[in-house]
């Protein structure tokens, strides 16, 4: 019994001590990068910006909520994050932060965008009637099923629409899926560097972004269910 006992107690110890790792971990999710403050303040100096897709093992999470703003219009709500390895310490804004590793994907030359949606899972086409005017037409949708969300392409008449559904996701979360999706790269003399979509306004349960190109009609809803939708167009 003894032998039992004690052998029941480090297992748990065991368990209990991945379980807290596994709950003080985060993955950088900004596709500009993530800043280390000094202190727990937007004001506080920048220590450096941690590339995209780095583990974090938080130390702390301080309860007091706060607001980083994008834009007059547009915030992302967070809590300060106490971090400390080998190589920095400081403090992050969880929004920029997220409990899902995401796969980086090499967008051009070694700029990395992040993306979430996990394994796929299923693919299939599906085919409806779209009325346009008074002639009806046969449009197909492609739909990826992907482990967090899915994700369904239509063509049709020179345009192409684009929707991706996420589950289990927070409106953060969302925000840099669509900035790391529709990043803008310029190349220069001095180097390439980055642009993100610019925040437009908010209309209802719609935030409505802009970004150069051949994108349209680029937006994040926020559905009844209290999970999000980004939407947009191409056109040729």
């Amino acid at each position: 019994m003894r032998k039992s006992f004690l052998l029941l107690i480090l297992m748990f110890g065991i368990n209990s001590c991945f379980f807290n790792q596994t709950e003080n971990t985060f993955y950088t999710i900004n596709v500009l990068g993530t800043d280390l403050y000094e202190k727990p303040f937007f004001n506080s100096k920048i220590l450096k910006k941690i590339k995209i897709g780095e583990k974090i093992n938080s130390v702390e999470i301080l309860k007091a909520e706060q607001s980083k703003n994008i834009d007059k219009e547009l915030s992302l709500l967070g809590n300060f994050i106490k971090i400390q390895n080998e190589s920095y310490s400081g403090f992050i804004f969880s929004s920029d932060l997220s409990k899902i590793k995401p796969s980086l994907l090499d967008a051009y030359e070694g700029i990395m965008v992040p993306t979430i949606l996990g394994k796929e899972n299923n693919k299939r086409t599906i085919k409806r009637i779209q009325k346009y005017g008074n002639k009806e037409f046969e449009i197909e949708d492609e739909i990826t099923e992907y482990e967090n969300g899915t994700y369904t392409y239509t063509a049709f008449d020179g345009c192409f629409h684009h929707v991706y559904e996420f589950k289990n996701m927070s409106f953060n979360e969302v925000y840099h899926q669509l900035t790391g999706r529709h990043v803008i790269i310029s190349t220069t003399m001095e180097g390439n560097y980055i642009e993100i979509p610019k925040f437009i306004e908010k209309k209802g349960n719609e935030y409505l972004f802009e970004v150069d190109g051949a994108t349209n009609d680029l937006k994040i809803i926020e559905n009844k269910n209290g999970t999000y939708t980004i939407s947009s167009d191409d056109c040729t």
